[in-house]
This record gives structure tokens, sequence and C-alpha cells, in this order.
């Protein structure tokens, strides 16, 4: 269930499947809980899907995604990463084995069971989506021709 959860959520990072809040009202609850979390956040963006909300924000002069179910429970925060945040094995690992690739996004998903990350690559014809797996390997979420 929680690697559901996470490629769900990744799948939503990726692809911004969310619709806007425009003309959706936004849950009190959520809207409380986030505003106690994140105390501060500017820029903030409300963006409401069936089964999570989207808040897209800036804290601590990051821009910051975070993820709620529908009754209140954070379940992931995400940003953008640079290729060097990365652990040393996952930077390794697509050097090695990515090496006809270019990164076009990294992202960094923070839950409660830990971090993950995802990487958007890149080849003249290909693109392909990865997820680490406990911060050492990465997994093929999607491959697609271009």
């Amino acid at each position: 269930m929680k690697k559901m959860i996470i490629a769900l959520l990744l799948v939503m990072v990726t692809f911004g499947t969310t619709a806007l809040a425009h003309g959706k009202e936004i849950d009190k609850n959520i809207q409380h809980i986030f505003n106690t979390q994140f105390a501060g956040a500017a820029d903030v963006q409300w963006n409401i899907d069936a089964q999570f909300v989207e808040v897209d924000f800036t804290f601590n002069n990051m821009r910051l995604s975070a993820y709620y179910n529908n009754e209140g429970e954070r379940l992931a925060v995400v940003r953008n990463v640079h290729f060097s945040l990365l652990p040393l094995t996952l930077q390794f690992d697509l050097k090695r084995n990515y090496k006809d690739y270019w990164i076009t996004k990294i992202s960094e998903v923070s839950t409660k069971d830990g971090t993950q990350y995802q990487a958007t690559l890149e080849s003249a014809n290909r693109t392909v989506k990865l997820g680490s797996v406990d911060g050492y390997d990465w997994e093929l979420m999607k491959r697609e021709a271009k």
C-alpha cells in the first residue's frame, strides 16, 4: 500500500494530473493542518483531485508541494533537487546505466516512511522515469518512445 501511494504521488508530480482548485472549496480542516505545519508559507496554490489535495508553496526559500488525503493526513512533501543532492549510490547508478540520457527532473519525496527520489531522463528517442528503492537503487517506473 505504501509503495502504491508513493507511486501515485510520483505520477501526480510528474504528470500534473490534479485539477485546479478554482471553483472548488478547499476543506477547512486540511487548510488548517497545512497552515499549522507550514506556518509562514508563501505563494500558496491549492489543487484538488478526487483522492488528494496538492498544495504548491514556497517555504524557507524552497518551492515545495505537499500532498494530503481527504482526511487531512499529510502523505508526502515533494521538492525538486539538483543531481548533487542525490545519495552517492543513486548518482553513480545514473552515471553508469544512463550515459546516453540527460536529466530533465529530479524530485525528492519525503513521507512518514522515509525519503525517496524520482528522476526523469531523456535521450534523443526515449523518456525514462525512475523511482529510487531504499535510497540505493533505481527502479524503472515508465519508459516512453518520443
